[in-house]
C-alpha cells in the first residue's frame, strides 16, 4: 500500500457517498475501488487498516 493510496482512500472517505447512501462504509468504499483503474482491488478489512492507522 503506497501512501498515494492511502491517500486517494482518505479523499474518498471525505467526499459525498453516492445516491442513496448516508455515508461511506468500508464495504461501499471496496466496491467503489474496485472500479477504479489505478488503484489496486482492496478488501474492506485492508481498508478500514488504513483508516485506523490515521
Amino acid at each position: 500500500m503506497t501512501s498515494e493510496v492511502e491517500a486517494r482512500l482518505i479523499v474518498l472517505a471525505c467526499s459525498t457517498p453516492p445516491k442513496g447512501h448516508a455515508r461511506w462504509s468500508l464495504r461501499l468504499m471496496e466496491r467503489h475501488v474496485a472500479l477504479i483503474e489505478d488503484i489496486p482491488n482492496l478488501d474492506h478489512s485492508t481498508i478500514g487498516r488504513v483508516f485506523s492507522r490515521h
